[in-house]
């Protein structure tokens, strides 16, 4: 058989796999369909940024260690190996000593960023009580009791303090200003995209960085959030990674970055 016969041949068999799936599965074709539709929008949003190449944001940076975190502090959740990296490059380069984080899960960054920052350093995670945490959270085989649980044996431990509340009504103002970095990654709906990046906003202090983690099609109702949210400031994509990211400049008002 020919190629273009076989490739011919494919399509059909696929087209007929796809009718079938269809007709046996409407309502979630439905829904499939719908899904795709958007991912196809956030991709079209995320391909109008603009990209930031790592090295322009550690340009003066000569040489950094940096390292793998242990397999056991690791989650399918959990950051990519180049979004670790990156993390830890950019907190060396940047000479970050306070961090933020939104989104503890199993504390597996929590503990990369407390050990990667410098003696002096500290971070502050955030993450949903227990109870909340395993009403609303999909299980993936953890519970809300093991929030943070990757990083309790840390050398580094001391210098995490945990903060356990929703971050859509949590009282960002006593640390207003006050982060080097700031990483989100919590809910990944459209409203904890616009929340979240509200909260970083405010947080980060000028010359700070915010890092957004899964800045990808998939994730649709975040990467939406975050791009309303960023209205009027330049929100970048990591080159090679699911990471958004954005330098702050000079303190502003952040309630004028989006409006409901």
């Amino acid at each position: 058989m020919l190629d273009g016969e076989r490739a011919s041949n494919y399509r059909v068999r696929r087209v007929r796999s796809a009718i079938w799936w269809a007709a046996k599965n409407p309502r979630r074709f439905l829904r499939e369909a719908a899904r795709l539709a958007l991912q196809h929008e956030a991709a079209a949003r995320l391909a109008s940024l603009p990209v930031v190449e790592l090295a322009e944001l550690a340009a003066e940076a000569d040489e950094l260690v940096v390292r793998l975190p242990r397999a056991v502090t690791r989650h399918p959740w959990s950051l990519g190996a180049a979004e670790q990296l990156s993390l830890q490059i950019l907190i060396r380069a940047r000479g970050c000593k306070t961090a933020f984080e939104i989104g503890t899960f199993n504390g597996g960054t929590t503990r990369l960023l407390a050990e990667t920052l410098p003696e002096d350093g500290h971070v502050w995670t955030l993450d949903l009580p227990p109870g909340a945490f395993d009403a609303s959270q999909e299980s993936a085989g953890f519970s809300g009791s093991q929030v943070g649980v990757a990083y309790r044996d840390s050398w580094a431990a001391p210098k995490i303090t945990q903060l356990l509340w929703n971050s859509l009504d949590y009282d960002f103002g006593p640390f207003e200003g006050s982060a080097d970095l700031v990483l989100v990654d919590g809910g990944h709906e459209y409203k904890n995209g616009v929340a979240d990046t509200l909260a970083a906003l405010c947080l980060v202090r000028p010359g700070g960085i915010v890092v957004w983690d899964d800045f990808e099609p998939y994730w649709h109702g975040l990467v939406n959030g975050i791009c309303d949210a960023m209205r009027g400031r330049q929100l970048c994509r990591l080159a090679g990674t699911a990471l958004g990211v954005y330098i702050a400049g000079p303190r502003a008002p952040t309630g004028d970055a989006f409006e409901a």
